[in-house]
């Protein structure tokens, strides 16, 4: 017995003596009652304070509570994984219990015993019906009995077995809990399926414990073929709870309650909730759940929730992953700078650094049906084996009919790809095997899930008996058909030999599970045309596609960008021979857009403008982007009233808003009522961004300056641009070398067509070019030296000749440099870059020559108002440093032109 068991027996036994010696006891002697032998023993307070019904009820609790095992610590009973805590039946009566005896100490060993058994009995997997117990074993409450299913109501029954739950978890732990397990299946009791706190408590309980998970799915499954309803909750408590602690066992979980349950909503955003709390395991096995389900809005519930544990790397995965499900961010959200940022990597802007084919990719809509049929039969499938079953269907002397009745009686569920075959060979006429297959659905005979089987029950069923044909007469194993690479090889091949029969058939099995199968069909063909065929059958496909009137899919416009030629950061492209792939591409783009094929957002042009521009085509650039222009520039804005209109733009746009009606942010939709200035989002500013106008001025200079430059030769026609017909060319004028300010007045031509273009932007591009042309040193860029050695006009004429074409003046003339009251602080290319300029200055500093020397700052003062008339009209008299530096500037290109000669 434990300590407190023994002075709670003390303190009963003292109270005995105590209730034996109150008869005997003295009159009051004076008022007061005389002191007796317990009275020594114990102070009148607490004799008070044990004599109390609340303290009498405790003792004998602890008196005839059974003895706990010597491994069961108090600690062990009250980790924190329970949950009995939250749960506790208090009573509301506080009276004392007419019922109750008091236990004395020879009580004690038989009620102890009797309850170490009933536990021995419930571990055991054994509910004893009835209890028995000696006279003397009288227990104070019936905690040992189980509720009675059928003479409580449901509502009460469920309050009993959850209370006698709460007390088995509390005191036994997962012992109590796989022991109440065991009592509920040899009662019958079904836990409830009500949306009840008893019910969470009961579910959430069970399914906590290890062994017994599996088994609260089955009693689901029980429950949902028997009543047709199952507990609402039971996803979210299992997997919210194991998903923390074993992840692994959790999909496994997962995967019983998919099939099991047949479950078509999951809830996802709950666990998604919780991500903060989830490792590395469980966040990837959340994100798989996510990926092969059909949720959506999840976007909003768990990529901020990553970015605020910082945690950027998953978010960034499900950020592409939910974008790719389109579960797009609501607008609060979308407005963070970590989902801008996001948004901006995942966008299909071109980097020559990567290679093209990491473009994101369009989900394409599948066919769910012949999805689902291919993934198998939600129960256990009963065959023969394939080749025993085609056999069978082979034998000329017994009929399909009485075979497919012959394999229901044997209880035979599902057929293989053989024996479909089979089947299609005996079926005569070959129109009657429509027939064939609704009377294996009315057997209940499914086919196995084989890309052959399902393909020619649909080409027979859409009644493409040349498809069907092709099928049957082809050498290939029916296995074969489910092997996406192997089909696509021989499809390259049939194409290379001209066999557009099997061609044909093979396109239809690649794009067999699309709803749009035609508009994949075509996609695939160019995709396959534009790697393994010549640019001139790409180009044709693309027209077939267009005059059929079939979009271009993300894949195909990634494959295009594939034909252009790779290249390092910062250099150009080597050119092919015989293949202009930059016009290729670009033609291909602009009629994908006037024919309304294919959504090609701002950004996709970056690389084919760089790449114009690197290799000196200006006028193709200036051509291209005046196009671009008129093209991306939202309808009926007061920015661009006298822009003029492609005659497709109205029919290309139209279909894009019937395909693409969601989005507002795409140049179709985008309002008009939004200027350049007030949004990052506008299709113009998208087109061009300031380093893109930067790039326009610099791409003039070098057109004009490397000799390396192409002529352009090849924009005059087939003729025209052959080699031996240059000399004449240049001797007309038809061709010619252009001038540096080609860049800067096109950009001025884009400002007056309505494109904003910032001052500051033009004068940076300039500078740069100055220095490179005038300033000390030399550039480490070979380009930029030969610049410097082929120019031969001067700084000044370049200046004035900027500010000509600007409008407005962009840089100050050398010989106005000095004057003015900002003379001293304007730009040269020979002045320093780097001014040292203090910190900060104090205002005791800035003062302090006028406090300590007032007189001499006054006569200066009237020094400089009466020469000030003087300095006006005699500028050589008066001390500049800018002259100064300008002088210099003179004295060096003097002594370069002597070296020269």
């Amino acid at each position: 017995m434990s300590g407190l068991a023994r002075l709670a027996t003390l303190g009963l036994q003292l109270l005995d003596v105590q209730r034996e010696e109150a008869p005997t006891r003295a009159p009051f002697v004076n008022g007061f009652s005389p002191r007796s032998f317990t009275s020594k023993l114990m102070p009148p307070a607490l004799d008070r304070l044990l004599a109390s019904p609340s303290a009498l009820r405790l003792l004998r609790s602890i008196v005839t509570a059974p003895e706990l095992p010597a491994c069961h610590t108090t600690i062990h009973s009250c980790a924190a994984k329970s949950t009995a805590a939250k749960r506790r039946a208090y009573s509301k009566d506080h009276a004392v219990s007419v019922n109750r005896k008091w236990r004395r100490w020879n009580e004690q060993k038989a009620l102890v015993s009797d309850r170490e058994r009933v536990l021995k009995a419930l571990l055991d997997d054994d509910v004893p019906a009835k209890v028995e117990r000696t006279p003397t074993a009288e227990p104070t409450e019936q905690l040992d009995t189980w509720p009675n299913d059928t003479d409580e109501p449901a509502e009460d029954r469920d309050e009993a077995w959850a209370a006698k739950l709460a007390h088995h978890e509390r005191t036994d732990g997962l012992r109590g809990i796989q022991a109440l397990w065991n009592a509920r299946r040899k009662a019958g009791y079904r836990l409830p399926v009500g949306n009840t706190a008893n019910a969470q408590f009961l579910w959430g309980t069970f399914a906590r414990h290890p062994k017994l998970v599996l088994y609260v799915i089955d009693h689901a499954v029980e429950l949902q073929q028997e009543t047709g309803e199952t507990y609402p909750h039971l996803y979210s408590s299992i997997m919210g709870y194991w998903l923390l602690r074993k992840p692994t066992d959790a999909l496994e979980y997962h995967h019983q309650m998919l099939v099991r349950l047949r479950l078509r909503e999951l809830p996802l955003r709950e666990l998604a909730r919780s991500v903060r709390n989830y490792g590395h395991t469980a966040q990837e096995a959340l994100l798989y759940i996510y990926r092969n389900s059909n949720e959506r809005d999840l976007y909003d519930d768990i990529v901020p929730r990553l970015i605020d544990c910082g945690n950027i790397v998953m978010a960034r995965r499900w950020h592409h992953l939910c974008t790719f499900r389109d579960d797009l961010p609501s607008s609060s959200f979308a407005a963070h700078p970590a989902v801008q940022i996001f948004t901006a990597e995942s966008s299909t802007l071109s980097n020559p650094h990567v290679r093209f084919d990491k473009a994101k990719r369009e989900n394409p809509k599948l066919n769910k049906d012949l999805m689902r049929r291919l993934l198998g039969r939600d129960t256990a499938p009963v065959r023969f084996e394939d080749s025993f079953t085609a056999r069978m269907f082979a034998t000329r002397t017994i009929q399909i009919e009485s075979i497919i009745k012959g394999l229901t009686m044997v209880g035979v569920n599902e057929i293989g790809p053989q024996a479909v075959s089979a089947m299609a060979w005996r079926t005569q006429p070959m129109s009657d095997l429509p027939q064939r297959f609704a009377e294996l659905r009315a057997a209940g005979i499914a086919l196995q899930g084989s890309v052959f089987s399902l393909a020619l029950e649909k080409f027979s069923t859409e009644r493409r008996w040349d498809l069907v044909r092709s099928m049957l007469e082809s050498d290939q194993h029916p296995d074969v058909y489910g092997d996406a690479d192997t089909q696509r090889s021989l499809l390259i091949y049939y194409l290379d030999q001209k066999d557009l029969r099997q061609a044909q058939c093979t396109l239809a099995i690649l794009t067999l599970f699309y709803n749009d199968a035609s508009r994949e069909s075509w996609n695939l063909l160019l995709q396959l045309r534009i790697k393994h065929s010549r640019p001139q059958d790409v180009f044709n496909t693309l027209l077939e596609m267009r005059s059929h009137g079939t979009t271009l899919s993300s894949a195909s416009i990634g494959s295009v960008r594939d034909m252009l030629a790779r290249r390092q950061r910062g250099h150009r492209p080597s050119s092919r021979r015989g293949f202009d792939d930059l016009r290729f591409v670009t033609r291909f783009y602009i009629i994908a857009l006037e024919a309304g094929m294919a959504r090609i957002p701002p950004e996709t042009w970056y690389e084919i403008i760089r790449r114009f521009g690197m290799q000196g085509r200006f006028r193709e650039l200036k051509r291209l982007l005046l196009w671009l222009l008129c093209w991306y520039a939202p309808r009926h804005t007061s920015e661009f009233p006298d822009l003029p209109r492609s005659p497709f733009f109205d029919d290309a746009t139209n279909k894009l808003r019937r395909r693409y009606p969601a989005n507002k942010q795409h140049y179709y939709n985008f309002s008009s009522n939004v200027y350049q200035k007030d949004s990052d989002l506008h299709p113009i500013r998208k087109l061009f961004p300031p380093s893109l106008q930067q790039g326009i001025v610099v791409w003039g200079f070098r057109t004009s300056l490397l000799r390396t430059a192409p002529l352009e030769q090849s924009i005059l026609g087939s003729i025209a641009a052959k080699r031996h017909h240059r000399h004449s060319l240049l001797r007309r004028g038809i061709i010619k070398r252009l001038n540096w300010n080609v860049g800067l007045k096109l950009l001025v031509q884009l400002r007056d067509l309505g494109l904003h273009v910032h001052r500051h932007t033009v004068t940076k591009a300039l500078q740069a070019q100055f220095v490179n042309l005038f300033g000390y040193g030399h550039s480490r860029i070979k380009a930029n030296r030969i610049m410097e050695q082929a120019n031969t006009a001067s700084y000044a004429d370049y200046v004035r000749e900027a500010n000509e074409i600007w409008g407005s003046p962009l840089l100050t003339e050398p010989q106005k440099l000095g004057f003015g009251k900002l003379g001293a602080h304007l730009w040269h290319p020979r002045f320093k870059r780097r001014v040292a300029r203090k910190d900060e200055v104090s205002l005791k500093q800035a003062i302090r020559e006028q406090w300590e020397h007032p007189h001499e700052v006054a006569n200066k003062t009237e020094v400089e108002h009466k020469h000030e008339h003087e300095h006006e009209h005699e500028h050589e008299l008066v001390h500049n440093p800018a002259l100064d530096e300008l002088q210099k500037v003179a004295d060096a290109h003097a002594k370069a032109k002597a070296k020269k000669r």
